[in-house]
């Protein structure tokens, strides 16, 4: 009797955990199915973005030989004929490039005139209000005291917050719990997200201090008294 018992206990048990296990099954499927969050970016790696060179952009580089620096130049644009001007070399057109690119060009140029140059490319900040970034800009619009467009800078780290910093902050009955962010989407449409910067400092609702990207439009309301 005492070993029937025991074998029917154990049936019972392994009922129960394979419920168990059933619903934990269901319940990830169910996780895995629900929508992402407007704006969510869960694949997107910027860092692996390759930037193509355009007009108006902003390059630093350095040339160094035997470990000393021959050539500085830390804020060459590219021209509106899509070229650059620099010594030694003269003018390169670069438009359409990435960084590796004119990085690989410039070394074999300067191999000409100096025994393994190591070139050194990278993006500089345009501290023009207007000026052009390589990863594009956001544009700030409302009841801010500096609308206009907001240059995204190269860590593409800008939030909301931030953008309505740089745009002078928030003019005089500006509503902060109402922001509405617009964003266009590969297929033509337009996604928006309202956010609550209030709640983000006084709940301390960080998260919803989204990260911007290229074109997005952050609309701040005027408060209704």
């Amino acid at each position: 009797m005492t070993h029937q018992m025991s074998r029917r206990r154990l049936n019972f048990l392994k009922r129960r955990v394979a419920v168990w296990g059933g619903g934990c099954v269901l319940i990830a499927l169910l996780a895995g199915c629900r929508s992402t969050p407007l704006f969510g970016r869960p694949d997107a790696d910027p860092s692996q973005d390759v930037v193509k060179l355009r007009s108006g952009l902003v390059m630093n580089i350095v040339v160094l030989v035997a470990g000393e620096k021959e050539i500085d130049e830390p804020a060459v644009r590219i021209l509106e004929n899509g070229a650059i001007v620099l010594p030694l070399l003269g003018k390169i057109t670069v438009a359409g490039m990435g960084l590796d690119d004119l990085r690989d060009r410039l070394t074999r140029r300067y191999q000409l005139y100096y025994v393994r140059p190591q070139v050194m490319v990278d993006f500089a900040s345009d501290t023009k209000r207007d000026g052009i970034s390589p990863w594009g800009f956001v544009t700030v619009l409302g009841r801010v005291k500096e609308p206009g467009r907001i240059v995204i800078p190269a860590t593409r780290d800008l939030t909301v917050s931030g953008a309505i910093q740089q745009a002078g902050g928030f003019d005089t009955s500006a509503k902060d719990n109402a922001i509405l962010v617009t964003r266009s989407l590969p297929d033509g449409t337009a996604e928006s997200r309202t956010i609550n910067l209030k709640a983000v400092g006084t709940a301390g609702r960080v998260d919803d201090d989204i990260v911007l990207e290229a074109d997005d439009v952050v609309f701040v309301p005027e408060a209704m008294f």
